[in-house]
C-alpha cells in the first residue's frame, strides 16, 4: 500500500472495491465505503419482509439498515476528495506524515504507530489559527481604516486651512495694494495741486514783470524822442523833463509765495523717504518669508553640568549642584553653557527666548562657531567666534571685541534671534517693544549653532516658537497695529 495516496474527485474515476469497476449508482455506506448499489449483498438474517431486510458491508461486514445508514452518493459535487488508490472517501489525516488517509490507508501498516485523527478534527485546529488570525487580520484592518479615517480628517483641516491662508494672503495683499495705490493717488494729487499753483504764480508774476518792462519800454522810447529835440524846446520845460528823467526803483515780485513753497518743501520731506522705506519693507518682507523659525532645541551633548536642560529641550536652568553627566568633548566646561540642536551653514533663521534672570544672575543668547573652544580657560568675544549679548541686572553688553555696553531701558524678557548668514548678520530684538539689541556684522566660515548660557540660581531661558514680524516701516504704509504687537496674520494650526 503507498504510504502518501493522492487525493482524487469521484469525477476522476472512483473504482467500486466489490466489482472493481468504476461506481455506478454509487451510495455510501455508514462505515464510510463506497460502493456500486448492486454490489451490497444482504444479510443471511434477512427476513421475508421487504423492511426486515439487512444490508451488509463487502469489505468490513458491517450490518446497517438501508432506510437509516445507506447514502446515495452523487457523483458531485465537485471538490470531494478520494484515495487514488482505494477509492475510498478521505476521513482520517496523519499528523506525522500530514497526509489524507481512507479507511483503508488508516488500517495500514505505515500508519500504525502515527497519530491519526478525523479529518474534521485534524483540521479543527488550523481552522482555530485560522480564524484567530482573520479575527486579528480584521482588527488590523479596521484599525488601519479608523488611523486612515483620522489622517484623512487631519488632512482634510489642514487642506482647509491653507485654502483659508490662501485667500488670506490674496486679501492682505490686495488690501497692501489698494493702500499703495491710495497713497500714490493721494501724493499725485497733491503734486498736481502744486503744480497748477506754480503755473498760477508764474503767469502771474510773468503779468506784473511784463506789465512793467512796457511801462519802462514807453519811457526809454519818449526819452529818446526828448534827447532829439532842439535845445530850446528841450529847455522849455526843464523842470518837468528832468522829472521824467529820474529813475524809480522796481520793486520785483516774488516768482513763489512763502506760502507755496512751505508746501513744496513739506511734500518733498514725505516723498523723499519713500524709495528707503519701501526697500526697507521689501527687505523685511522677503526676510520674514524665507526665515526659517523652527527646529531649534538644546543639545544637552553640549550642556555644561551646571545646566538642567527639561525632558523637551526647550528649556535650561542653573543649578549649584554639579549633574552627573558623561564627559564629551562636546560638553562644556567652566562657563555654563549649552549650545542649539542645529547647525546653520546658510539661509536666514530665527528663534525667540524667554529670559528669566535670578538674583545676581545672568543669561548670554547668540550664537557660536562649531569650532568654538569648549575646555578649559576662553574668552567670550566675537574672536573666539561667539556674537551674543549678555544680560544682567548689574550690566548688558555685546560680545564684541572689546566688548560694547548696552545702554537698554529695561532687560528684555523676550529676545528674537535672527541669523543672517549670507549677509553676516546676528541681530538680536526686543520681541515685546520691537526695539533692537544689537547687530553684528562679520563673515561666517563653517557651521554657525545657537548659544545660550545661564548662571546663578533662579536663572532660566526657554525656548518659543518664533512669530517674525516687523514694526517701523509698517506704519508708513498706513499700518493699524499698535506699537510693540505683532500683526495678527493667522496661523496654521496642525490637528492632533
Amino acid at each position: 500500500m503507498p504510504s502518501s495516496p493522492s487525493q482524487q474527485t469521484i469525477h476522476e474515476g472512483a473504482i467500486c472495491p466489490a466489482c472493481t469497476e468504476p461506481l455506478e449508482d454509487a451510495v455510501t455506506a455508514s462505515c464510510g465505503h463506497a460502493f456500486c448499489q448492486p454490489c451490497l449483498p444482504l444479510s443471511s438474517q434477512m427476513g421475508a419482509h421487504h423492511s426486515s431486510r439487512v444490508l451488509l458491508c463487502p469489505l468490513c461486514q458491517q450490518k446497517e439498515q438501508p432506510e437509516s445508514l445507506l447514502v446515495p452518493l452523487p457523483l458531485g459535487p465537485l471538490g470531494e476528495t478520494y484515495c487514488e488508490e482505494h477509492g475510498e472517501k478521505i476521513y482520517f489525516f496523519c499528523e506525522n506524515d500530514a497526509e489524507f488517509l481512507c479507511v483503508f490507508c488508516r488500517e495500514g501498516s505505515a500508519h500504525q504507530a502515527h497519530t491519526v485523527g478525523l479529518l474534521e478534527e485534524a483540521i479543527q485546529p488550523y481552522r482555530d489559527r485560522l480564524r484567530s488570525r482573520l479575527e486579528a487580520l480584521n482588527m488590523e484592518r479596521d484599525e488601519i481604516e479608523n488611523i486612515k479615517c483620522r489622517e484623512d480628517q487631519k488632512l482634510q483641516v489642514l487642506l482647509t486651512q491653507i485654502e483659508s491662508k490662501k485667500h488670506q494672503v490674496e486679501v492682505t495683499f490686495e488690501r497692501l495694494q489698494q493702500e499703495l495705490k491710495e497713497k500714490q493717488r493721494l501724493l499725485l494729487s497733491q503734486l498736481r495741486d502744486l503744480e497748477q499753483q506754480i503755473w498760477k504764480e508764474r503767469n502771474d508774476y510773468n503779468a506784473k514783470v511784463s506789465e512793467e518792462i512796457a511801462r519802462l519800454g514807453a519811457q526809454v522810447t519818449e526819452l529818446e524822442e526828448k534827447c532829439q529835440q532842439p535845445a530850446s524846446e528841450l529847455l522849455k520845460d526843464v523842470r518837468f523833463n528832468q522829472s521824467r528823467c529820474e529813475t524809480k526803483t522796481f520793486v520785483s515780485p516774488e516768482a513763489i509765495s512763502p506760502d507755496l513753497v512751505n508746501k513744496i518743501r513739506d511734500l518733498h520731506k514725505k516723498i523723499l523717504p519713500l524709495p528707503e522705506m519701501m526697500r526697507k519693507f521689501s527687505e523685511n518682507l522677503v526676510l520674514h518669508l524665507e526665515t526659517d523659525s523652527g527646529g531649534v532645541t538644546l543639545d544637552p551633548q553640549t550642556a555644561s553640568r551646571s545646566l538642567v536642560i527639561s525632558e523637551d529641550r526647550k528649556s535650561v536652568r542653573y543649578t549649584r549642584q554639579k549633574q552627573n553627566l558623561p564627559d564629551s568633548p562636546l560638553r562644556f566646561e567652566r562657563l555654563p553653557v549649552v549650545l542649539g540642536s542645529r547647525g546653520f551653514s546658510s539661509g536666514r533663521h530665527s528663534w525667540q527666548v524667554e529670559v528669566q534672570l535670578g538674583d545676581g544672575g545672568g543669561c548670554t543668547v547668540g550664537v557660536a562657531q562649531e569650532t568654538v573652544k569648549r575646555k578649559g580657560d576662553r574668552g567670550l568675544s566675537a574672536d573666539e567666534g561667539i556674537w551674543a549679548v549678555i544680560l544682567s541686572h548689574q550690566q548688558c553688553w555685546a560680545s564684541t571685541s572689546p566688548g560694547t555696553d548696552l545702554l537698554l531701558d529695561e532687560i528684555p524678557r523676550h529676545v528674537c534671534v535672527t541669523l543672517d548668514y549670507e549677509a553676516g548678520r546676528v541681530t538680536l530684538q526686543n520681541t515685546e517693544t520691537g526695539a533692537p539689541i544689537f547687530t553684528f556684522t562679520t563673515s561666517f566660515s563653517g557651521k554657525v549653532f545657537p548659544y545660550f548660557a545661564v548662571w546663578k540660581k533662579g536663572s532660566s531661558l526657554t525656548l518659543k516658537v518664533s512669530d517674525r514680524w516687523y514694526r517701523g516701516e509698517s506704519s508708513a504704509l498706513g499700518s493699524s497695529s499698535a506699537p510693540g504687537q505683532p500683526r495678527d496674520l493667522g496661523r496654521l494650526i496642525v490637528p492632533k
